[in-house]
């Protein structure tokens, strides 16, 4: 089960305190489902899928893609994040009074789904760049886009660079791909366990990259 070490308006997991701050434990429903619907979605290098007839690919601004990639969809491991197992996930943690709908695009070789919820949106991307280079790069530009920002330890993490925002948007890099769980459109406090946005975000995060490691 995945810790982690920040402040949050519920009582603490487990009544207790280290360093001044409250760890919160990843809530017993998404660790179920977590646990239970991962299996044969295919490792983070798993290559491109064929993108959905809904959505259509072009390549970023003075990037230079194979011309294989120019057409190709977003792979399998970057569709997860809008996969039954993610979307059970945010159900669990969430509760809400109706089922999410979800609505995705691909461009410039970010894919994105967002979560339409009753009370209000959760944005999850992954940007698929071509080298490690240009994912680092653009993980950087992203954080000085995003302003102030505090780094994820490597725990927390899962051994892979991250960074989150104070107003509630969690950021991790692996493998060239670079995942973005953007709570910013829900409320201060969500869920049966009234989780902060940062928290919110987080979890998110943590249940994505736990399916990329199997």
């Amino acid at each position: 089960m995945n810790t982690r070490e920040r402040t949050v308006s519920a009582a603490p997991a487990n009544g207790q305190r280290r360093g001044g701050r409250r760890f919160l434990l990843a809530t017993t429903a998404a660790v179920g489902a977590l646990a239970a619907g991962c299996a044969g979605t295919g490792h983070l290098s798993a290559g491109p899928a064929r993108a959905p007839a809904s959505l259509s690919a072009s390549a970023a601004p003075g990037m230079r893609m194979p011309a294989s990639e120019q057409t190709a969809g977003p792979s399998a491991s970057a569709l997860m994040v809008c996969s039954p197992e993610i979307r059970k996930d945010v159900t669990s943690i969430l509760a809400p009074l109706k089922v999410p709908t979800t609505t995705t695009s691909w461009t410039d070789h970010l894919y994105t789904c967002t979560y339409q919820l009753p009370t209000g949106r959760l944005v999850l991307s992954v940007k698929e760049s071509p080298d490690p280079a240009s994912a680092t790069a653009y993980f950087d530009t992203l954080r000085t886009h995003l302003g102030r920002t505090t780094a994820l330890t490597a725990a927390q993490a899962l051994g892979n660079p991250g960074y989150e925002s104070a107003d509630g948007t969690v950021v991790v890099l692996k493998d060239g791909k670079t995942l973005r769980v953007d709570a910013t459109g829900m409320p201060t406090a969500s869920g049966p366990h009234q989780l902060s946005r940062g928290d919110l975000a987080y979890e998110i995060a943590s249940d994505v990259l736990g399916c990329w490691n199997e």
